[in-house]
């Protein structure tokens, strides 16, 4: 288009947020839905966008992600704006007597805009009534001053493992191109690797994964109730327990970052409900769902792929509906075995049983081992574009120089 692609990526950021202003006139949304498809179009096309680095990866994503958002909210459930109700409004609506006071489009212009900043920024719905308690974390106590404190805490731990992640992705051939022959191909990278033996990188990328979130989240956290933008309350973990992860289910479903849960969730019973009306509660329903949730994955991770590296555009589309593929072998196979096993050898409390211990050590193994095989299809095509390349940190350069020394 002629233009800075990040330029263009501020106004795409801007009409995100106004094409949520609570106003019942289409008219409205609708032209501010088509300068941002022509926007993010432009943005799409530019060949030099590549030169943001790997910026243009979150710029792509980011873009792919807001209209993902729009559909959820604009699409979805009841009419817009007055089915998104802030639990806080409900809480304070105070005596009005048919609750048309409470409505986001009878708001006062002040307090609309708030709320449209608000619904703009809530990928979660933390704080909403469309709120999924059922898969998030507990949210932190009220108090500011203890939060601010843990919170700063957590984010130094993190940078700290961060720093000490770098000594496995710095200069190893699993993760690092700048130690590979420029003919090297992906399958040179962590697939090079015999299967059992790629555990310690595949749980050392998870764990990189979830510090980078998490030192994103505690940032976030700290800059908007240190400001006194957001109660504490709206903070719970970016995370879930990783206890729970002893099925892919549970694993993308509680363990796993739950950032995009109430838009897939949304979206997917939209196509299984409304589109191809299926009953809700049936198998067909639900696993419409599951691969529908999935497919939007890849097409949100392809659109970060698609800006930063060409030559990495496709492996989205073979991992994630590769994970629903799993889960749905893993949901059949845990049918079969809760009718052949006698129920005397049933788990029971999962704090008595040893019979819970085993099936969560099986479970664990299972989880790693698939992994194990689907994660280099995934990762070894961002390797090679230097997705993961890294230098060693201060605190990992000094541990390695000493370890060096004394060698």
């Amino acid at each position: 288009m002629g233009r800075n692609p990040l330029a263009d990526f501020l106004l795409v950021e801007v009409l995100h947020i106004l094409i949520f202003f609570p106003t019942r006139h289409h008219f409205y949304r609708v032209v501010t839905l088509a300068l941002m498809i022509h926007l993010a179009a432009g943005i799409y096309l530019t060949e030099n966008v590549a030169e943001l680095g790997g910026a243009a990866y979150a710029v792509g994503h980011r873009i792919a992600l807001h209209f993902g958002f729009v559909a959820y909210v604009l699409c979805t459930e009841g009419s817009f704006p007055n089915h998104w109700r802030r639990i806080r409004d409900e809480v304070d609506a105070g005596a009005d007597a048919d609750g048309s006071g409470n409505l986001p489009s009878n708001f006062p212009f002040t307090k609309k805009f708030w709320w449209m900043f608000d619904i703009a920024h809530s990928v979660r719905m933390v704080g909403w009534v469309q709120e999924p308690r059922g898969c998030l974390p507990p949210p932190p106590p009220p108090s500011r001053r203890t939060f601010l404190w843990k919170t700063f805490l957590k984010l130094i731990a993190n940078f700290v493992l961060r720093d000490l992640l770098t000594l496995i992705f710095a200069q190893n051939p699993v993760f690092d191109p700048r130690v590979h022959d420029p003919t090297d191909g992906p399958e040179t990278y962590l697939a090079a690797i015999p299967l059992l033996r790629r555990t310690p990188y595949v749980l050392a990328f998870g764990l990189w994964l979830a510090v980078c979130f998490k030192i994103l989240h505690n940032i976030t956290a700290l800059v908007c109730v240190g400001l006194g933008f957001s109660s504490p309350t709206l903070w719970p973990d970016v995370w879930g327990s990783w206890g729970d992860a002893f099925t892919l289910r549970k694993l993308w479903g509680r363990t796993w970052h739950q950032t995009m849960r109430p838009m897939l969730s949304g979206l997917g019973t939209l196509v299984a409900n409304k589109i191809l009306r299926f009953p809700r509660g049936t198998n067909l329903s639900s696993y419409t769902q599951l691969y529908f949730a999935f497919f939007m994955s890849a097409v949100f991770h392809f659109a970060g792929e698609f800006m930063y590296e060409r030559r990495m555009v496709y492996r989205s589309f073979r991992f994630f509906p590769l994970q629903a593929a799993a889960i749905t072998f893993e949901d059949f196979i845990i049918f079969i075995a809760k009718r052949l096993v006698p129920k005397r050898f049933n788990p029971g409390n999962p704090h008595e049983s040893w019979a819970e211990a085993v099936v969560r050590v099986v479970g664990y193994c299972w989880v790693t081992l698939w992994f194990c095989l689907t994660l280099p299809g995934y990762i070894d095509g961002a390797s090679l574009a230097g997705n993961y390349t890294a230098d060693r940190g201060p605190i990992a350069r000094f541990l390695f120089d000493r370890w060096k020394l004394w060698a």
